[in-house]
């Protein structure tokens, strides 16, 4: 725990400094409470189109319109080795050191912070000037053969840097170009393209048939100005903030839909909840008590006990509720522990089980630190492939159905307790 941003039992304004560089945007006068905005809202305002959604796209859930969010940012009773936070330095603990917002209050500010976002920080004039980057590098590699770099589409195109890049991703994506270099620093033009168009109309016919239109573009961006969805699952434990039901209900008289994303460790809140959300997932990030104190490293007694209570709740929920692996390579997901796992979800007989593979991305780099070993990162980093053999081996040993998996995001998403109705959920 950072004892130094905590001062009279009030957040300092170092701990929002430190967050606000990460692009957070700190909510309420408690200071508690974060949104912001995830690398898919920002993918899918690039095209407007469904298949730049993350894997919530499954249950209907539209990334533009989802307002990531938080209650407990600094609070959390798990150190999980995983973790994306900077839980060595902005971290404040298990309990709720704070006075809680009320969640009216919070709602009305976070959905007002998500909005300025998309307006000043996330402009449609960046979106509809990358349509007409991606057009104009396609033209220039159409008239020049040969790979392309960085350096020579900027010059000749008269485009800064960052611009092209962020084309030639999403070119580089939708196989327009391919890169010609192990590094993707230079790329060259698809052949099929190069030999059957020849012009920037035809070009652009291409684009707006395979991946987007400036009408898709702004129908995109104005949809975005109006969340909701509210996924509150951003960081800490949600269930940490004591007035959780009302913000649930407070984001459900504004016809939102919610999610919540609970580690399992407060099962007398769980079953105290007053106002349930659209769909309750339960992280499982371990098959037993040796290895769930290996990668949770819990800041409480009775952790793994808790949990176990915790599922023993989601039969008598009436809500959607689904359990969680976020896979470890080589340290909580191996084929020998499928069978626990099955046993785990058997007992609980949730809705959906899903194996969603850990990222390597911010905090969570430091896996090897926190394991106190010198391992390459590698090690611990689950491949799609990898995953993919576990969830064939799970839905033969099980007989639970894989309904959905996602590539991107190395997710499989099995039906438990669900069958074959359609997993889209209903507006309020």
């Amino acid at each position: 725990m950072n004892n130094s941003f905590i001062d009279n039992n009030q957040i300092t304004n170092e701990f929002v400094e430190a967050y606000t560089k990460s692009n957070y945007r700190i909510i309420g006068n408690g200071k508690h409470s974060a949104i912001k905005p995830c690398h898919w809202l920002e993918q899918k305002l690039l095209t407007g189109r469904a298949n730049r959604n993350c894997y919530k796209g499954v249950f209907g859930i539209e990334s533009h319109r989802c307002l990531q969010n938080t209650p407990s940012l600094p609070f959390c009773n798990h150190q999980c080795v995983f973790c994306w936070r900077d839980i060595e330095n902005g971290s404040l603990g298990s309990e709720f050191l704070v006075e809680p917002d009320d969640p009216r209050d919070l709602v009305e500010e976070m959905i007002r912070h998500q909005r300025n976002i998309i307006e000043n920080h996330l402009p449609l004039r960046r979106y509809l000037d990358n349509y007409e980057v991606m057009l104009d590098i396609l033209c220039y590699m159409l008239k020049n053969e040969g790979s392309q770099n960085l350096d020579t589409l900027s010059h000749h195109i008269h485009i800064s840097k960052t611009k092209i890049q962020r084309a030639l991703n999403l070119l580089r994506n939708q196989d327009y170009i391919m890169a010609t270099t192990d590094s993707m620093e230079a790329y060259e033009l698809e052949k099929e393209i190069r030999s059957s168009l020849d012009s920037r109309e035809e070009l652009e016919l291409l684009i707006n048939r395979d991946l987007t239109t400036p009408n898709d573009i702004m129908q995109a961006h104005s949809e975005a100005l109006f969340p909701n969805h509210a996924a509150i699952s951003l960081d800490g434990e949600p269930l940490l903030y004591p007035k959780i039901s009302g913000l649930v209900n407070e984001f459900k008289k504004r016809h939102f839909t919610t999610f919540i994303v609970t580690n399992g460790t407060c099962p007398e809140r769980l079953e105290a909840l007053e106002a349930l959300p659209s769909q309750l997932y339960i992280t499982l990030s371990a098959p037993n008590e040796q290895i769930y104190k290996k990668v949770s490293r819990p800041m409480i007694k009775n952790g793994w006990d808790n949990i176990h209570a915790s599922l023993d709740l989601v039969e008598s929920l009436s809500t959607r509720t689904l359990i969680r692996l976020t896979a470890i390579n080589n340290l909580n997901l191996k084929e020998d522990l499928i069978d626990d796992y099955i046993r785990i979800v058997e007992k609980a007989n949730p809705d959906f089980f899903e194996i969603k593979g850990f990222t390597l991305q911010a905090k969570a780099l430091l896996i090897n630190k926190r394991l106190k070993n010198q391992k390459p990162l590698q090690n611990y980093f689950p491949s799609y492939e990898f995953l993919e053999e576990i969830a064939t081996q799970f839905a033969r040993k099980s007989g639970f159905k894989l309904i959905y998996t996602n590539k991107v995001s190395r997710d499989f998403l099995f039906s438990v307790n669900w069958g074959s109705k359609d997993p889209i959920i209903k507006h309020p």
